[in-house]
Order: C-alpha cells, then sequence, then structure tokens
C-alpha cells in the first residue's frame, strides 16, 4: 500500500513539473514545438479533471490524445528537455490503463 502511495506521488508531482514546463514552453517557443507544448499542457489538464470527475472511459481517451501529444513533444525537444515530457509520456500511460480508478 505504501509503495503506491509513494508512487503516485511520484508521478504527480512529476506531472505537476512538467505541466509547469509545457505551459512555459507554450509561450516561450514557435512553430510545431509550441503547439505540442499547448496541446499537452492542455490535456494534462483534462486528464487530471477526468480523474476527479471518476471518468474511466473519459481518462483514457484522454490518455491516448496526451500519448501522442507528450511523445511529439518529447521527440522535438532537445536533449535534457526531454525528461519532463517523459512524465506526461507515464502519465498518458496511467489513464490508459485505468489505473487512478483500480481501486474504486
Amino acid at each position: 500500500m505504501i509503495f503506491e502511495l509513494m508512487g503516485g506521488i511520484a508521478v504527480a508531482a512529476g506531472v505537476f513539473a512538467a505541466l509547469l514546463w509545457s505551459v512555459y514552453q507554450s509561450i516561450l517557443k514557435r512553430g510545431p514545438l509550441q503547439y505540442a507544448h499547448i496541446a499537452t499542457a492542455l490535456l494534462t489538464i483534462l486528464g487530471m479533471a477526468s480523474i476527479s470527475a471518476l471518468s474511466s472511459f473519459f481518462a483514457q481517451i484522454l490518455g491516448i490524445l496526451l500519448l501522442a501529444t507528450a511523445t511529439t513533444a518529447a521527440i522535438l525537444e532537445v536533449r535534457w528537455n526531454r525528461i519532463l515530457p517523459t512524465f506526461q509520456i507515464i502519465f498518458a500511460i496511467v489513464l490508459i490503463l485505468g489505473l487512478p480508478f483500480v481501486a474504486q
């Protein structure tokens, strides 16, 4: 039980950091990278909202879309900037698998 809790906290902290990074990059960058970060930030927020709304079907759809946009953002980023979109990829996989809804 403690490992699931700590794992959830670690993923959530990474997702929040990645969300802030995507908002920051969507303001500073231009072109495809900007659009990828805008979509990734919006889908991350909607994914969090779907967990709050207890909507597993909506979360899975958002997870698929988030996986696509976060992967695009990670590919378009350079060097160490690819680490934070990786947390959003992990979050997308968590949404697709429905892990936040398993205990309910």
